[in-house]
């Protein structure tokens, strides 16, 4: 009985340590795959009054986002990083599956794909994620936490996974920041903050997700809105 009573402290000085580590440092040894939506002659949403196509903000957002990814030591794998057309997106996820498995042994631990919504309005906006399977309700609902706050303005989290999200069975989520074709939106872009604000939030969200599945939570579930 006396040695249980000493052990216990023992073990928790050994646990809380670890648990410190995973939090400080979230992105340790994480394989993440970074999808900078449309390309090329795919321009996405574009902005009727300053031009600005969504595909330049997807893949300014994603090439920021990669550098601040590494630096916090994760490997980060992206579809495409100028501005190409990509012929076939079951093609190009399972190319960026093949490199994650070949630098860490297994499949990228999460995928995000980065658009920018449309709406025919020049006044609309709001922040929306879109998941595919159970398994990625956790990733979308951290990446929308973090996200909303740029908008405010709650378009939900949903099912209805399309895009690069639906291959490789990847835990994957589809964002959509913020509506590029808001006259508002388009002009923080071009003057330059809101990359940094939108790339912030992303790494934020997945630095939730990660912390939390360290924990044990993060395991999909809950209710989607």
């Amino acid at each position: 009985m006396t040695k249980k009573i000493f052990l216990l402290p023992f073990l928790s000085l050994l646990i809380i340590p670890f648990m410190t580590v995973s939090a400080a440092a979230p992105f340790d040894g994480k394989l993440i795959a970074l999808d900078a939506g449309h390309g090329g002659s795919e321009t996405g949403a574009v902005n009727a009054t300053y031009g600005v196509q969504e595909k330049d903000v997807n893949l300014a957002v994603a090439l920021a986002l990669r550098d601040k990814l590494v630096a916090a030591g994760a490997q980060v794998f992206m579809t495409r990083t100028t501005d190409e057309t990509i012929s076939s997106r079951k093609n190009r996820v399972a190319a960026v599956n093949d490199q994650c498995i070949a630098a860490g042994g297994r499949k990228c631990d999460v995928l995000v794909s980065i658009h920018h919504n449309g709406n025919s309005s020049s006044s609309h906006d709001g922040t929306l994620t879109i998941y595919n399977e159970k398994q990625d309700v956790a990733l979308a609902k951290a990446m929308h936490d973090a996200l909303l706050p740029l908008t405010g303005q709650d378009e939900g989290y949903l099912n209805g996974g399309y895009g690069m999200t639906v291959y490789e069975h990847l835990v994957s989520t589809l964002t959509e920041a913020y509506y590029i074709t808001d006259d508002s939106e388009a002009q923080q872009y071009l003057a330059g903050t809101r990359i940094g604000e939108e790339v912030d939030a992303q790494f934020a969200g997945l630095s939730a997700y990660f912390i939390a599945k360290a924990s044990g939570g993060g395991k999909g579930g809950g209710r989607p809105h």
